[in-house]
């Protein structure tokens, strides 16, 4: 095989190996936490990778936040989040993620839930 045929080769062979890494960062499995715009003041959340804290922070209404998860996990991988205003509400949430993106809604009373809330629907005080 003569040099030109051989870099051809090698230059294809980089490009997919670029490829597929750009593919497995992009498509990564995430969790998507949402507070609802109309959520009141922000909250602090702690987010927890197998009862290890890898990242704390504050998200305000309105905003979304994304944390990646590992790719390569063992059988008992859990992720779980703990969120607080103040010291009065105090709410958590635990599971064993798959390998796609989830999604998580914060409402006013820091109730977290999988699916957001109805468009228009009035909540009791």
């Amino acid at each position: 095989m003569d040099k030109a045929r051989k870099q051809r080769l090698l230059g294809v062979l980089a490009l997919v190996l670029l490829f597929g890494g750009y593919v497995a960062w992009t498509e990564r499995p995430q969790i998507v936490l949402r507070y609802e715009a109309q959520g009141g003041p922000a909250v602090s959340y702690s987010f927890r990778e197998n009862g290890e804290e890898t990242l704390a922070g504050e998200i305000k209404p309105g905003e979304a936040r994304t944390f990646p998860l590992r790719l390569w996990r063992s059988g008992d991988y859990r992720v779980a989040f703990q969120f607080h205003r103040g010291a009065e509400k105090y709410a958590s949430f635990s599971s064993r993620p798959g390998y796609s993106k989830m999604e998580l809604f914060i409402g006013p009373n820091l109730e977290v839930s999988t699916q957001p809330r109805p468009e228009g629907l009035i909540q009791a005080q």
